[in-house]
């Protein structure tokens, strides 16, 4: 099993906030708990009607080969509210695969964006209340996966992303269109390998 990085105290030390929230805090069980703002999110409309980087994201760097995962609950209470994992070279090239509601029930979204243009993509609907979210890159691949035990894995999307070696990956809290969203993630690991880029 890999470390927690909520856990671990050292570990803690290589995260860095954008958009620090008011109200965050690592928990007793080694968990994180986040309150997403008023409006927040991380999108960039391809209509150009809806800009924004303004969502809780904590993060640390990763590099050309890694998975990212984690296990989290959402209070939502409007359409969009949301927890995700992400990544993320800069302002214009980004992806997060999301625990989400879609106005009736929670769903797994991801969202692409390359060159400043999202690619929204709704999939599956989610019965249980704390499913897993996992990220893998490996170089210019990257799979989104969820889960709702942590055993049984179904594969939400692949794609194809121009990446620095380094990038930002974590955990976001979002309320697009609400009035804010709590989230609690139980854990979060990082497991990388030594893969050099072909």
């Amino acid at each position: 099993m890999s470390t927690n990085l909520f856990h671990d105290v050292a570990a803690r030390n290589g995260f860095t906030w954008a958009n620090e929230p008011e109200r965050w805090s690592y928990t007793a069980d080694g968990g994180l708990y986040v309150e997403a703002p008023a409006k927040a999110d991380y999108y960039q409309d391809p209509a150009g009607k809806h800009i924004v980087s303004s969502a809780p994201f904590l993060r640390l760097q990763a590099g050309v080969a890694f998975e990212l995962t984690t296990r989290l609950g959402a209070a939502m209470k409007d359409q969009y509210d949301s927890g995700c994992l992400m990544l993320l070279a800069d302002d214009r090239n980004w992806a997060k695969l999301c625990f989400e509601h879609n106005g009736r029930y929670p769903t797994i979204v991801s969202v692409v964006t390359q060159n400043g243009v999202s690619d929204d993509c709704n999939s599956m609907r989610v019965d249980v209340e704390k499913p897993y979210l996992r990220i893998t890159r490996t170089n210019a691949c990257i799979a989104f996966h969820y889960s709702e035990d942590g055993e049984a894995w179904e594969q939400v999307r692949y794609f194809g992303m121009q990446l620095p070696v380094n990038v930002h990956a974590g955990v976001v809290a979002q309320s697009p269109q609400g009035t804010g969203c709590a989230v609690t993630f139980d854990f979060l690991t990082l497991t990388e390998s030594e893969l050099a880029r072909s």
